[in-house]
């Protein structure tokens, strides 16, 4: 909860109080509710969260239409916020946020993929046949290569509807000459290293 200077800061049990000027405060009304601006909220979380988690949300800002943020607007926010808590960690994150992430696992894969030295791949790609006919989209692609990379949450297991839907996709890929790598969340997580060390070596042998 963000007051404008001179009000009090909020001090409620479960409410993190923060206070501002009047010049740094971006606020827009939704739904009646006088609220922070997407972008100024992504600052003020500065102070909360770590580096990775701010990646996340800006992904997640920069990805949905009702946010309706862009990079610029991270960028403008911050600089318009000066010296604060976490400032450090939202320089960094500024250069890590991508459009397109289509949920934090994909975005910690897509981390995972940088600090490991592996050339960082395109979000959201759609593929399309010789005809130019739309196949499918997936999460990451490196085209030169034409690998794919497509992180599956558990609702690709257990909907019947999404799991076939996404067989008849990748089949679709395959006779195009693309390679699928299926990560799961352990592929993130546990079985990082062994997820990362299988796609460097394909993209090796594919370059």
């Amino acid at each position: 909860m963000t007051s404008v200077r001179p009000s009090a800061q909020m001090r409620r049990e479960g409410v993190v109080g923060h206070r501002t000027t009047e010049d740094r405060a971006v606020v827009l009304t939704r739904w009646g509710i006088r609220t922070s601006a997407p972008a100024t909220t992504w600052v003020e979380c500065g102070s909360l969260l770590g580096l990775d988690d701010l990646v996340v949300l800006g992904d997640a800002m920069l990805s949905s239409r009702a946010c309706a943020t862009t990079v610029a607007a991270l960028a403008s926010a911050l600089a318009l916020r000066g010296r604060c808590p976490g400032a450090r960690n939202l320089r960094v994150a500024l250069g890590l946020v991508r459009r397109g992430s289509g949920s934090p696992q994909e975005t910690r894969a897509r981390l995972g993929i940088v600090r490991a030295g592996i050339a960082e791949p395109e979000l959201q790609v759609e593929i399309r046949d010789e005809q130019g006919r739309f196949v499918g989209r997936a999460d990451f692609a490196y085209r030169r290569e034409r690998v794919i990379i497509e992180y599956e949450g558990d609702h690709h297991r257990t909907d019947p509807a999404q799991w076939e839907s996404d067989l008849r996709r990748y089949r679709a890929f395959a006779r195009l000459g693309w390679v699928v790598l299926r990560w799961s969340r352990s592929d993130v997580t546990t079985q990082r290293a062994a997820a990362l060390e299988e796609l460097a070596g394909l993209l090796r042998r594919r370059a």
